[in-house]
């Protein structure tokens, strides 16, 4: 072995290189590449160079087979764990952020925000939703106060989730209502916005007193509330002045002369216009139908103008002054219908007219009622002889002589012994003769007692036996012996 390596020199051994590089340029060159990429055991290690052996047959020489150790090879290998380590953990994760997003939400925030977009929320991802009212200046009505889980919260699909709405104001709070005598309208509404007065309303009107946007009146609907006891819950209204509604004269007036009253009023109705119906009787238009207008045709009005229709009644009768007709003339007159009655009087002679219960020159139409009291006069009262009658019939003869006819004719009764039938009229203190139309008469009736043989026909000596009348009675009444 010592005399091999003796004689192998330098120019021996690039020789030999020279060979092997030969051999090794013929192989393909995809060998050489994974010889090139042949990781290395160390980088201490020697590399191997091939040795000639010794033979008795001549020189032969070995292959030096190279074993080339890599340095960044642990590097690489710690860098592919960590890799493996770190994608199973985001594998992990990402199983988990998935299966936290199949059973959990985040919490929106609701505040301040209507419950039904709450109750939307909660519909989509199966929450149930805890709900209580509490009264609020703050919040408006249906509004969300506050949430038990703060908003970004995780929230389990399934659970129930409390909130707190709004009812807004507390209605039954007593309001202290301002003097709006003294405030604007804007300021009215401010003042409203502000104390969250929903139930006080404000409505202008037109008003031909009050200037524009001054206060004109307050009602509040329930007359039992005074404005000390004013509640939220209390509706009532303010009203303000829109000023004089002033309309522009541009509504042509039509003839309406012939036409009815149906057609006037769809026309005033259209127009806004106040119509003042007035009848009156004519002889030239018939029944219902218009006689005349107050606004000549053609001219123009403006809304919410007046004016007067005169409507026909259709022929007239008028009533004449009875005091230039008979008694006779008067029950046949024309087509109405006269009750003739005569009473007493004092001052207007027999004849005259007293009274008629229509006056003279009033014209009566078909719709009127045409019957028509005449009295008329039969001058004073003229006392009757009622000698010889019974004493039963006087109260009908002095009611139908004398008070059915307006006087005051009355009687008193005096019993006196006389031949004649019990009963019988035998004297009278006046009779046949013109008395006042207030007047009280004697009348003896005979009672069939102690009777004389004297005559009781003289009148002289009737009037002996007449005694003062100490009484008068009341109409009708009989003084009983």
């Amino acid at each position: 072995m010592s005399d091999f390596l003796s004689k192998f020199n330098k120019d021996q051994y690039d020789e030999l290189v020279n060979e092997k590089e030969k051999d090794t340029e013929t192989e393909k060159p995809s060998t050489e590449k994974v010889e090139q990429t042949e990781t290395k055991s160390s980088a201490s290690e020697p590399s191997t160079q091939p040795i000639p052996s010794s033979s008795n047959e001549g020189r032969r020489y070995e292959e030096l087979e190279e074993t080339e150790i890599d340095p960044t090879y642990k590097r690489k290998k710690r860098r592919t764990i960590i890799i493996s380590i770190v994608g199973g953990v985001l594998a992990l994760l990402l199983i988990f952020f998935i299966y936290d997003r199949s059973v959990h939400v985040a919490m929106e925030d609701f505040v301040g925000q209507p419950v039904s977009e709450a109750r939307a929320w909660a519909a989509e991802y199966n929450i149930e939703i805890d709900l209580t009212h509490e009264s609020s200046m703050e919040y408006d009505t249906n509004q969300v106060m506050s949430q038990a889980i703060p908003a970004g919260d995780r929230v389990r699909k399934g659970e129930t989730i409390s909130l707190v709405s709004s009812t807004g104001p507390d209605p039954d709070e007593h309001i202290e209502l301002p003097d709006f005598t003294e405030m604007s309208q804007y300021e009215a509404e401010t003042w409203i916005a502000d104390y969250k007065v929903e139930n006080l309303q404000l409505l202008s009107e037109y008003n031909d007193d009050v200037e524009e946007g001054e206060f004109i009146r307050l009602v509040i609907r329930d007359s039992n509330v005074a404005e000390e006891e004013y509640r939220r819950r209390d509706s009532a209204i303010v009203y303000y002045s829109r000023g004089e509604e002033v309309f522009e004269k541009d509504i042509d007036v039509p003839d309406f002369t012939g036409q009815t009253r149906v057609e006037v009023e769809q026309w005033a109705e259209t127009n806004e216009i106040e119509i003042t119906y007035k009848e009156e009787a004519s002889n030239s238009v018939e029944v219902e139908l218009v006689v005349s207008q107050s606004v000549s045709p053609e001219d123009k009005v403006a809304k919410r103008d007046e004016m007067e229709v005169v409507i026909s009644l259709g022929q007239a009768t008028t009533v004449p002054h009875f005091g230039e007709l008979t008694m006779e003339e008067a029950t046949s007159y024309g087509d109405l219908v006269v009750m003739v009655q005569q009473r007493y009087h004092s001052e207007v002679p027999f004849g005259g007219l007293i009274s008629q219960s229509v006056s003279a020159g009033t014209e009566l139409t078909d719709r009127d009622n045409k019957e028509i009291q005449v009295v008329y006069s039969q001058g004073r009262p003229y006392l009757r002889d009622y000698r010889g009658m019974l004493e039963g019939d006087l109260p009908q003869a002095f009611y139908e002589d004398y008070q059915s006819k307006g006087a005051d004719i009355r009687y008193t009764v005096k019993y006196v012994d006389a031949p004649e039938v019990k009963g019988t009229v035998v004297g009278m203190s006046k009779f046949n003769e013109f008395v006042s139309m207030s007047y009280t008469v004697e009348i003896r009736i005979s009672n069939n007692a102690n009777a004389s043989s004297g005559s009781w026909d003289d009148e002289e000596d009737i009037q002996e036996e007449i005694s003062p009348i100490e009484e008068t009675p009341q109409p009708g009444e009989e003084e009983e012996k």
